[in-house]
């Protein structure tokens, strides 16, 4: 007993180091915040505890409606085109022969550059006197300019098409992988079935595939539901509220208001949420994937 007791302690010793930060630095705040979610607190003076009203006062306000809203948006428009266009990339690169290594980096290098360069590069392209607009006028549109991260009507559609550029070449790469583990004499035994090439992506492809659309699905999802850099940096969350998603209205009550409590209760609704939804995900996504 006391050998198991000693190993017991030594192995504590060796988990040590990475746990004590974790617990530090992420366990000890998200236990913090559940308290400060149930007060009124400035960052300064002393929180005063009252119970649940920051979360009635988050599900009132209108602003939290349209950041709730706009998260959603920004979610399932991301994940619904980016991972369909993933996986038609995947396909094509999948028989693109020796030109695959260099395309596969194409499609993946958007995902490497920082969102500040993105930002810069992107707010000139969408800018009224920049390219967009006019190749418009050039073809005779010109009643279709606009400024577009300045207009209601399409500010989350200039967002999505810069996320979706951004984060389709890692789905691109997963797919492929995923691709080229399926075994080949799986196609040679639809062939000789007669299958045609819509069956065996039906009945052999995509079946195998679920374990990397598992990963993409759970990887775009939770990172655009806390999405926060994109929309902050080239919009700030304008033309009023209309690219404001739960992660920067957290952070303007917070840091612009100095409304802690009430950021802390809408981290707290954005965790739940994002937790819930990837849940279900998972187990949907998951009940559908085929072991070899």
């Amino acid at each position: 007993m006391y050998a198991g007791k000693k190993n017991g302690l030594v192995e504590w010793l060796f988990v040590a180091p990475a746990l004590i930060p974790f617990l530090i630095f992420v366990v000890w705040p998200f236990v913090s915040s559940l308290y400060y979610s149930m007060t009124r607190w400035n960052g300064f003076t002393s929180p005063v505890f009252i119970g649940f009203d920051n979360f009635g006062r988050l599900f009132r306000e209108a602003s939290f409606v349209a950041a709730l809203s706009n998260t959603i948006v920004f979610t399932l428009a991301g994940l619904l085109i980016s991972n369909v266009l993933s996986l038609l990339l995947a396909l094509a690169l999948n028989r693109a022969g020796r030109s695959k290594a260099v395309l596969r980096t194409v499609f993946y290098l958007p995902g490497v550059v920082s969102f500040v360069t993105m930002a810069v590069v992107w707010s000139s392209i969408y800018h009224y006197y920049g390219p967009i607009n006019e190749i418009l006028i050039r073809l005779g549109l010109e009643s279709w300019t606009r400024e577009w991260l300045g207009n209601f009507d399409t500010v989350m559609a200039a967002l999505i098409i810069i996320m979706v550029w951004s984060g389709v070449g890692f789905g691109v790469i997963v797919f492929l992988a995923g691709l080229g583990s399926i075994p080949a004499d799986l196609y040679e035994a639809a062939d000789l079935d007669g299958a045609g090439a819509f069956a065996k992506f039906r009945y052999v492809t995509f079946p195998l595939l679920m374990s990397s659309v598992t990963i993409v699905t759970f990887l775009g999802l939770t990172t655009s539901l806390k999405i926060f850099d994109l929309p902050f940096l080239m919009t700030n969350g304008g033309p009023g509220d209309a690219s404001t998603t739960l992660a920067m209205l957290i952070y303007k009550q917070a840091f612009s208001y100095s409304n802690y409590g009430y950021a802390s209760a809408g981290g707290i609704v954005l965790f739940v949420l994002v937790g819930f939804i990837s849940l279900l995900q998972i187990k949907a996504t998951r009940g559908r994937e085929v072991q070899l």
